[in-house]
Order: C-alpha cells, then structure tokens, then sequence
C-alpha cells in the first residue's frame, strides 16, 4: 500500500475508533445503576416513665407533717387564757399540739405548743402557770410562757432552776398589751419575740424532743393547718404570786431520733368505732367542748359551747386531725380552788380520730410524754394537730363525754 493511501485509511479509521470506544463508554455508564441512598434507620422512642412523686424526708416531731429539714428547735409551751373574756383566742391554729386542763373555779386553761411554726403570728391572751402546766411543758422539753403563777408553781420553777420567760418577773420584752381588751385577758406574744428573748436569756435553742408514732401518708401533704384529706394514709388572778429566778432548763429522757422519717408507721391503726360528734364537759355548763368530724376535709373542727370555737387572726374554726380524751386526778388544794393534777397515775382514754372512737388508756413514764395506748401498744395518730382534753375523773370519766348524741355509757 502506499503511503498517500495508508494516510487516508489512517485520517479516517482513528476518528472512528475514538467514535466507538465513546459510545461504548457511554453505553457502560447507562447500564451501570446509580447507587441508591439508604433509608436512615427508624428512631426508637423510649417510653416517658413518669416521675415519682418526692418521698417526705423530714417530718415535725410533733405533727407527723413534711418540713423541708430537720429541726431541734426548742417546743415553746405557751399558756393560754380560756375565760369567755379572752375568747376568742389568737395564733392557736399555728400550735403543733394542744392540751386542755381544769383550773380553779371549773375553767379550762389551755397549753399551746409550737415547735415546728416559726413566724409574727400573735399569741394569747397568755395567763398564770401551774404546777402540772410545768410538767406539761417539761414533759415536751419546752420553754415555759407564762403570767404570773400560783405559789408552788413559782416554788418549782426557782427551786428546780427552770428556763421560763414570765411576763411578771424576768421576760416583759416578748409581751404587749391590747388596748381593745380588758386586763388580765389583753397580754400577748408571738413566736419570734419568745425565741428572741429566750436567746438574750441564754436560754437553750435545741433540746432532744420526744417523737411520737404517726400513720404515713401516700401522697404528699401540702397543708400544715391540718386540713388535708384523709384518704390516702396508711393504717398519723395571779400577779401578786411570789417570783421565781431563771435557770437551766428541762430536757426530755426520751430517746433523741433525726427525724428522718422516724415518726411515721406503716402500722394500721386500731380498729375503732364510729363516732363524728363529741361532746365533752369539764364541770361548769359554760364549759362544754365539741368536735365534730367532716370526712371531706379529714379533721374534727372545734367548738365552745356550740359555737365554733374560732381563732381571731383568721377567723376560722380550730381543727384537729386527732382529739384525746383522758381522765385525770384532780385535788383541790386550797380555798381559792387550786388545783393539782396526777399526771402519772394514767387511767382511761379514748382517741378520736378518721371519724372513729379507740378506747384505750394514756400513760406517762418518768421523763416521757403523754402516750395513748391499745391493746397494750401505742397507737399512731394521724399527721397534723392534736388536742388532749384532760377531764376530771369524778364522778366518772364517762360522765364527762357524750358521743353521737349518747352518753359514752350508753354507747358500749
């Protein structure tokens, strides 16, 4: 071949490869599928498990009540006028417990306790102090409020060297005077003044306090002026007496606990009875106490002479989630009608509480507090206020109570 004619088959042969080999090319690049993108994996969302309610970790030693934290602060037993003059009283609906006791004359005085309230409410009227009213208070570690006193009263406080704030003697900072009501039943307090005057005493701000069994909520309680449901818990004239010097005050025996959920019990109540209205006489018809449960609310609201018996700083009824009613041995010891009381002796007893009756005993041992029992154990009570009505035994413990409109020795 020459070479002008291998030239052309060359011009025209090269292009024509390059052709082919283009088109095969594009050919592999439309039958090679473009990789298809993976489906991203489905999220798996784990199911909300919802939060559990907060456990109560502290509880007032003396309510059974969730408080934030723990607290030894010293109980204050202030002594409360019960004449008709000094109703109504103030600052009452704050006390964690409260006793009520024969004074001379068939009146009632009354022992408001505050440990675990701490605030500017007023207090009172505060009146005079007794012998058993000390032992009351000292059965509880607490400060001693007081005005004026019977002689042998001021003989134990100067004698057995006593922390106690007087209005009369050695502690008129905490008081005042209200001018709309007629002495001896205008003298009042509160809890801060006490504390303060106690501090500038140098008079103990922590003491052991006696813990007592409650029954334990399953839902948390938000309000400490025990009216709370129910439902859900477990089977809780003296001012010319003679002074008496300060000193070192009274410590309970009983055994010290942290308060980390050490007043509460799993343990089911007593089996008790029905009983939604309770009346109870001292001695004089003036003085005749009701308390009538409601289921709603859970409490027994408190009544005098039947009137609701109402506290003057918010103008509602006194409540009490429980009510104990105990017979007592009274003596009286003079002409002006004084009078002691046997506070170790015990006897009998009955505990109102989730609108039923549980009769059983009270008993004090040396050091301790007042304590109901049944069946030969202590019985819890529900968490909030608690009143002890001390009645005389004479002519008979029964004599003094009447229930759902019958006599206790009619009810059995």
């Amino acid at each position: 071949m020459n070479q002008s004619r291998l030239w052309k088959v060359t011009k025209w042969s090269v292009p024509l490869v390059l052709t082919m080999s283009l088109i095969a090319c594009g050919s592999e690049e439309v039958a090679t599928p473009a990789p298809q993108q993976q489906p991203e994996p489905a999220k798996v969302t784990e199911p909300i498990t919802p939060e559990k309610p907060a456990e109560v970790v502290y509880t007032a030693p003396l309510t059974g009540l969730p408080v934030d934290q723990p607290s030894l602060s010293r109980p204050i037993a202030v002594m409360i006028n019960n004449a008709p003059a000094a109703r109504p009283q103030s600052g009452l609906a704050q006390a964690d417990m409260v006793y009520e006791v024969l004074a001379e004359g068939g009146i009632t005085r009354l022992i408001a306790v505050y440990q675990s309230y701490h605030g500017d409410v007023t207090i009172g009227p505060v009146r005079s102090i007794r012998p058993y009213l000390i032992g009351i208070g000292e059965s509880i570690g607490a400060l001693l409020v007081h005005a004026g006193g019977s002689p042998e009263a001021y003989s134990i406080l100067q004698q057995g060297h006593k922390e106690h704030l007087d209005e009369i003697t050695n502690a008129s900072a905490p008081f005042w005077r209200d001018s709309s009501r007629k002495a001896p039943h205008n003298l009042y307090t509160n809890e801060e003044k006490l504390r303060e005057g106690a501090l500038k005493k140098d008079y103990k701000q922590e003491v052991t306090i006696p813990t007592y069994p409650f029954l334990k909520s399953t839902t948390e309680v938000t309000d400490t002026t025990n009216t709370e449901s129910l439902d859900n818990y477990t089977d809780s004239a003296d001012n010319n007496d003679k002074p008496a010097d300060s000193a070192t005050p009274n410590q309970s025996a009983t055994d010290p606990t942290d308060n980390t959920n050490a007043t509460t019990s799993t343990t089911p109540a007593t089996t008790g009875v029905k009983a939604t209205s309770i009346q109870l006489q001292f001695l004089l018809e003036s003085y005749k106490v009701g308390y009538d449960y409601n289921a709603k609310s859970g409490v027994y609201t408190r009544s005098m002479n039947n009137e609701p018996h109402i506290d003057l700083n918010s103008g509602k009824p006194l409540t009490a989630s429980n009510v104990i009613v105990l017979g007592g041995d009274y003596k009286v010891l003079d002409d002006i009608g004084r009078l002691s009381l046997d506070l170790d002796a015990g006897g009998e007893a009955i505990l109102f509480q989730k609108g039923q009756q549980i009769k059983g005993q009270w008993s004090k041992k040396s050091g301790d507090v007042i304590r109901f029992m049944s069946s030969g154990q202590e019985v819890p009570l529900v968490p909030g206020v608690t009143y002890y009505n001390i009645v005389p035994n004479s002519p008979s413990f029964e004599n003094h109570l009447t229930i759902d409109g019958k006599k206790l020795s009619e009810n059995g």
